[in-house]
This record gives structure tokens, sequence and C-alpha cells, in this order.
């Protein structure tokens, strides 16, 4: 079976007071009312003009009132379900718990055999899959590196390895324009069994990155209203750079990644009122002396907290971007530091979606192993989380009125009992050597238990229905869009 063990917080992090909290949207609302959106898609913009919204079809611009904005985004749910295939991959957004997946979409991987480094193919996309699918750390996929065996195909590629090698959730990332979007749909819907249940107990949801600043990407823009008009979750992430795309300050950032979020996710619930959406925020900063693209910083960590509770303040669930830090190695003390303030800091926020665990620089680089680092942060985040536990079975009472103060607790069934229940660390805490020879390094021991995963763990398969039903659509998908 199955298991998937999502952060439940009971320590709640809170970087923006109320009072922040309204500053931000305040602000927000007025550069869409003001200085506007632009959504280079005439169907986008004959949506906003069919509903009132100020519309300048030359400039591409779209502004919107703030009755508008808070008319439309009232009517996204703050609860719904993202459903995998397997029993116990259900994840229920809006139920306080904070669900993670792997990062993507990169273009390099250390190759599993040779350690060469090459361009990413779709048997990596699989592979990948199958070891996701086995962590319990991973609550949903996405695809982790591109299938550029596939050329133009490729984010169908990509999510037919992931169907294929894994019962969990799929979330695309690279799925854009319209007429993909629609063969994304076929094939969910072949997981799904029929569009009532796709609806229902969607198996793939869709992230689309916003052009910052203050822009949509046509051809995701347009992608996206075929998944909302399907009942396909569909979330929008800004990716302000402070600095260069967005202003040199951690607020100003906000804003202008707030404002295209939001105003992508007015555009769903024009398309399709109640159109499940998520926000994600993902702000950087520029290096003023190298022009660096950095994603490892503090303002970039409190951001990440912030863009939880604006999500939140708007009434939508929040996808919150950690791991993936700067870092070219896995075994570092840079990646060690990075990782636990990104991915610790969105957790305790409470944010519903998190994704990140397995890349390296900056999300562009796939190293087998580092995906057996993450899965260890995480666990040890996830405890964290929960906090300490001081019921009466917490406290042990009646264990030590047993042992008193003259004997010890090795001998107590309760002792063996809790400590078979904790969690250690594998990583830094392996079990020792029956010879007392030398442990093989870290690196090596994360390697190894990739490989075992690797080699023992078989998804539940797909029927053979729906395996060549997701063929007939690639090959239909090929003909029209060609390769």
């Amino acid at each position: 079976m199955i298991t998937i063990e999502p952060i439940q917080s009971k320590i709640h992090l809170e970087v923006l007071t109320p009072d922040q909290l309204a500053e931000i949207k305040t602000a927000t609302l007025h550069v869409l009312a003001e200085v506007g959106v632009k959504f280079p898609s005439e169907k986008a913009l004959k949506t906003f003009a069919e509903h009132g919204a100020q519309v300048d079809f030359e400039s591409s611009i779209v502004r919107m009132s703030p009755e508008f904005v808070l008319d439309a985004i009232t009517k996204a749910p703050r609860q719904y379900l993202l459903s995998g295939r397997a029993e116990g991959t259900d994840l229920h957004l809006g139920s306080g718990n904070s669900y993670f997946a792997t990062d993507g979409c990169g273009h390099e991987t250390v190759d599993f055999e040779t350690g060469e480094r090459r361009l990413s193919c779709k048997e990596d996309v699989a592979k990948m899959a199958r070891v996701s699918d086995y962590l319990s750390s991973i609550a949903f996929f996405w695809p982790m590196v591109s299938a550029q065996d596939y050329g133009k195909l490729a984010p169908l590629h990509e999510m037919d390895a992931a169907f294929n090698n894994l019962t969990k959730h799929v979330q695309t990332e690279t799925v854009m324009g319209e007429p993909m979007a629609r063969y994304a749909v076929e094939m969910a819907t072949v997981i799904a069994g029929d569009m009532q249940t796709l609806r229902e107990q969607p198996p793939l949801s869709s992230l689309v990155c916003t052009i910052a600043p203050l822009g949509q990407d046509k051809e995701g823009i347009e992608g996206a209203m075929v998944f909302a008009a399907a009942g396909i979750p569909v979330g929008f992430m800004g990716m302000p750079n402070m600095g260069s795309t967005a202003p040199a300050v951690p607020g100003g950032a906000l804003v202008v990644g707030n404002a295209e979020a939001v105003s992508a996710m007015v555009l769903m619930q024009l398309v399709s009122p109640g159109a499940p959406v998520f926000q994600a925020l993902l702000v950087s900063g520029m290096n003023p002396q190298s022009a660096d693209y950095i994603v490892s910083s503090p303002e970039k960590y409190l951001c990440n907290a912030a863009a939880v509770q604006m999500a939140h303040d708007w009434g939508v669930p929040s996808l919150a971007g950690t791991f993936g830090v700067d870092a070219p190695e896995p075994d570092t003390w840079q990646l060690g530091r990075d990782s636990v303030y990104t991915a610790l800091m969105s957790a305790l926020s409470g944010t519903d979606i998190t994704i990140g665990l397995g890349m390296l620089k900056a999300s562009t680089l796939l190293v087998p192993e580092q995906i057996i680092f993450d899965d260890e942060i995480y666990h040890t985040n996830r405890i964290l989380g929960q906090g300490l536990d001081t019921t009466p079975k917490g406290l042990g009472l009646d264990v030590i009125a047993a042992v008193g103060s003259d004997e010890h607790y090795l001998a107590q069934k309760h002792t063996r009992k809790h400590l078979r229940q904790r969690w250690i660390p594998k990583l830094t805490h392996p079990l020792p050597s029956m010879d007392a020879s030398p442990l093989p390094d870290i690196r090596q021991r994360a390697r190894a238990e990739f490989d075992r995963i690797l080699s023992e763990h078989q998804p539940e398969p797909l029927s053979s229905n729906q395996q060549k039903e997701l063929n007939k659509i690639l090959q239909a998908a090929e003909k029209e869009l060609g390769t």
C-alpha cells in the first residue's frame, strides 16, 4: 500500500501581520485597477471584456476594479480534492495538511549509470516517478526533468511516463496552449474513467507561470482556460525577481507577483465559476555584482511564507516553492542550510501543497540521490511541525510510576513500543556494520537507497486498455502538432 505522510503542523508561523496583509491586498487591487496586467491572448481579452473589465485590445492590457476582482475571486473554492489512482493517495486541500512534491522541469541529469551530465529524457521521468511513488514524503509528482527525446510533444510524454509509473496525483507545469491542453484533458480522462469523475476526483492538475512584470504567457493562459473548463485544478505562479522584473524590495515583489497570479485566477472564474485554482509566488533576487539569479536568500524565505498567507487571504489554496536551491551538489553545507529554511518555513506557514524535492542548481539539474537527501530533510521537518505531545499518553506517567527511582526503562514494554515508533534519520544515523568496517560515505549511502527503491518498487500498473488509450492520444497529438 502506498503511504503518504503529510506535514500536520501544530506550530503556526505568520510573517505578515493582519495590517501588512491588508496593505499588500490594497496595493495589489490598486495595481490591477490602475496599472493593469498584460494578457496577450485575444480569447482571454474577449472574456474579460464580455464580463465588464476595462480592456485595451491594442496593448492587451486588462484593468479591473477592486469590486470586479473580489466578486470573481470569491467564487473560487478554498477546499477541493487532488486525486491519485490508488488507495491512500487522495489529497484534501484546505484540510490543514501540507503535501509536498518533487520539483521540475529540469533540462539536465546526471546519468544514472555513467555519472556523466547529459540532457534529460522520458526514461528519466519514468524512473523518478517510480522512486517518488515509493517515498512517503512525496504526495504528488511533478515530472522532474523534460522528455527532450520527444521534442514538441515532451509535455504529453512526461505525463505518460508519470501516469504509467506512479499511482499518486500528477501535476504538469509544461503543458501549454489550447491544443496541448485538450490532449492532456483526454489523457486525464482516461485515468479518471469519465468526465464527471475527472471533475470530482481529478488525477491531474496544472501549474502555469506568469510573466513578470505584470504579464501572462499566451500559451500558458489559453491552456489554463481549457483546464478550468474541464474542472482540472490550475494554479498560477508569479516569479518576480527583485531588481530586474520586480522592485528591489520584497514587498514590491510580492505585490507584482500577487497581481499576476490573482488576475489569472479571476480569469478562470470568468471561464468557469467555481473552477478550482491555487496561488503560488516564488520571489528571487538579482545579484547586483554579477546579475546572477539568486533563489537562496533570507528575503526569499520570508516571501515564501508570506505568499502562503496571501493565498489564504484571497480564499484559495497555496502552493509554495521549496528546496530547489542554488547548490550544485547534494552533500553540502549550503544545501542543508537553504533546504531547511525553505521547506520548514513554508510548512509552518500552513501551505496546502509544495514542490521542490529532488533538484539542484535552481531546479535545473537532476542528481538521482538528491531526492533521498531531501526526503530525510522533509521527515525531519514533519516531526518538527508536529510539536510535542503533552497528553497523558505523551507524558508517560504510568511507566514513570512503574519504574520509580531504582530501575531503568530498558525492560519496559512501553519503551520497546515507542522506540520502534520513533523516526530516526538513516543517512546521518545508519546501522553499524556487523564487522565494524567503515561505512560508505553519506552520498554513497543515499545512492544505494535510491538504487534499492528503483530496483524493488513496482507501482500498480495502468490497465492494458488505459495504456492503449494513452498511446492513441499521443499518436493523435503527434499527427496534429508534429514532433
